[in-house]
């Protein structure tokens, strides 16, 4: 075999058929991973808290039998009384909307708490898929790399037996081939944990199920300029907005600490039967009452009455409004520190996009400058010194370090559109979406 052409066929590009885009396995993870149907659940248990909140407080009934004798037989017409009562707390103010919209805002704040999952689940998907992306590339040029040394082995092997190539020479590409291998073995492990988390991430239940990236990821376009995605940060990070609807729901949970301190009203009505006659009055009915109970005499028929009764709740006075006061100060101090928190945040942020931006254009530019002259002039090089060891100038040594050399570029070329992938990911993780 010609051994240029063997070294050309190193640079040959790999089958992208079956290939999976990272766009498609964040879709694959939005959709099965557990954790994102677990923020599910609880928004659904936030709002069911809310309708519980401003539910009315359960009224009460009381049954009472008063002054029953040890000595009667039966306790209803024994009794001196039989009290039958119910009550219902009415708490007046707006209070129970006030709570209610407490576990409302909370919810508002979980779905917050979501989108910044996903936007977090997203990033960590296509950081892996790119890694994923980086050693498949590695892999298949070693491969390649050492399918080409071991055809190289076999057509020396008679030019050795002749003495046209040297032993040394031979020895030399084998050796290259078994370094080549050992590290190929290095990279299909890491590549395996590597696959068994993307796939944990994906919500797979099979995390040995294979992954084929894409041969070459296309350059994205950004749609905006640095301003308008700085802007955006402000708008529409879930970070950012999650705090914006925890300031939210202090703001009412002080306004809910605020109406605690109107009085809440208590009502109670209450209806008395008296089996034996009202006994306990005064007057001389009472005295010949009591007379006939004592002689054993039957006493008069059975009596009804009723009472109502209203109280309220004193919640203002000095030493019970000190509960309320202090969680509307406790409340209000929140807010000032999540406003400065969120000030903070919003800064690194923003510094962090234009950092992103800017390494996105350079290693952008560095990419196409290695498909334009970079990698190019690494395979003249390599071809010029095969051909060189083929005319007898050079040794075989020096073929060899020209391959490393072009490998060594085209190795770099690979972390250079890894790295620029990785820039856009930091990026879309600051504005909360794919850019």
């Amino acid at each position: 075999m010609n051994a240029r052409h063997v070294f050309l066929l190193l640079l040959l590009p790999a089958s992208s058929a079956l290939s999976q885009s990272a766009d498609s396995l964040v879709q694959e993870a939005l959709s099965n991973n557990p954790q994102v149907a677990a923020y599910d659940y609880r928004i659904r248990a936030s709002d069911s808290r809310a309708t519980s909140a401003g539910a009315w407080p359960a009224p009460a009934i009381g049954v009472e039998l008063s002054q029953v004798p040890t000595t009667g037989g039966n306790p209803f017409s024994s009794a001196i009384s039989n009290n039958f009562s119910i009550s219902q707390m009415f708490m007046l103010g707006g209070k129970l909307s006030a709570m209610s919209d407490v576990e409302k805002k909370r919810s508002r704040l979980l779905e917050e708490n979501r989108a910044a999952f996903r936007v977090d689940l997203r990033g960590r998907v296509k950081m892996n898929y790119y890694r994923l992306w980086l050693l498949d590339r590695q892999i298949e040029v070693g491969e390649r790399t050492v399918s080409t040394l071991r055809d190289l082995v076999n057509a020396m092997r008679w030019k050795v037996v002749t003495n046209r190539v040297a032993q040394a020479d031979l020895l030399s590409i084998q050796a290259e081939a078994a370094a080549t291998e050992a590290s190929l073995g290095d990279k299909r492990a890491e590549r395996r944990g590597l696959l068994n988390t993307l796939n944990a991430l994906l919500g797979r239940d099979d995390v040995h199920q294979e992954v084929r990236t894409v041969s070459m990821p296309a350059a994205a376009a950004l749609r905006w300029s640095g301003q308008e995605l700085s802007e955006r940060v402000a708008d529409r990070n879930p970070a950012l907005l999650a705090m914006d609807r925890m300031a939210e729901m202090n703001e009412a949970m002080i306004e809910a600490a605020e109406k605690e301190l109107i009085p809440d009203l208590m009502v109670q009505a209450m209806v008395m039967r008296m089996p034996n006659g009202m006994i306990l009055t005064s007057g001389p009915r009472s005295a010949e009452a009591i007379q006939h109970s004592a002689m054993g005499m039957p006493m008069q028929k059975e009596e009804w009455m009723y009472s109502i009764m209203a109280s309220i709740t004193l919640p203002f006075v000095p030493w019970a409004s000190g509960r309320s006061t202090g969680k509307t100060d406790e409340m209000h101090a929140t807010n000032l520190g999540i406003a400065a928190e969120r000030d903070a945040m919003q800064r690194e942020m923003t510094a962090a996009l234009h950092s992103a931006l800017t390494t996105y254009a350079a290693k952008d530019s560095l990419a196409r400058e290695y498909q334009a002259s970079i990698l190019p002039l690494a395979r003249q090089s390599a071809e010029a010194q095969t051909l060189a060891y083929q005319n007898g100038t050079v040794p075989v040594t020096a073929v060899l370090d020209a391959r490393r050399m072009e490998l060594m570029r085209e190795d770099e070329f690979f972390m250079v559109i890894m790295d620029r992938e990785m820039a856009l990911i930091q990026a879309e993780m600051m504005t909360g979406e794919s850019l």
